[in-house]
This record gives C-alpha cells, sequence and structure tokens, in this order.
C-alpha cells in the first residue's frame, strides 16, 4: 500500500473530523465552556459540534477517489 497525496488528505480529514466530534462531546459535558453558559446550550452547541464532526468524518470515508480518465 503506497501512499498518495489523496489518501494522506483523506485520512487527515477523517483524523480532525473525528478530533471534531471529541470536542462536540467535551463541550457537551462541561470540560471545554465555560461556566456560564446554560446546560441547554451547552448541549445544544456540543450536538452540533458533534453531528458536524460525525458528518465531516462519513463524508470523507464513503467519498469514492475521483477516476483518471485518460
Amino acid at each position: 500500500m503506497h501512499m498518495t497525496v489523496e489518501r494522506i488528505v483523506r485520512y487527515t480529514v477523517m483524523i480532525l473530523a473525528g478530533a471534531v466530534a471529541m470536542a462536540g462531546i467535551l463541550v457537551m459535558t462541561g470540560f471545554l465552556v465555560n461556566v456560564a453558559i446554560t446546560g441547554q446550550l451547552r448541549i445544544a452547541m456540543g450536538a452540533a459540534i458533534f453531528l458536524y464532526g460525525a458528518y465531516r468524518f462519513t463524508v470523507a470515508y464513503f467519498r469514492r477517489p475521483e477516476r483518471k480518465d485518460t
């Protein structure tokens, strides 16, 4: 298995998307937010961040490589 630029970018995007999803979980649990934010807002923000990370990971995982017809 040799690494191409496309594979490196794909895996980088997947790792960053996983990190964003984890950040969403940390926001929901209260580790990454200020205490002044209400519980409902914290959960809503955390859920939105988590869902965005999960969406980006899913898109990167299932994206088919572009075909190069020459």
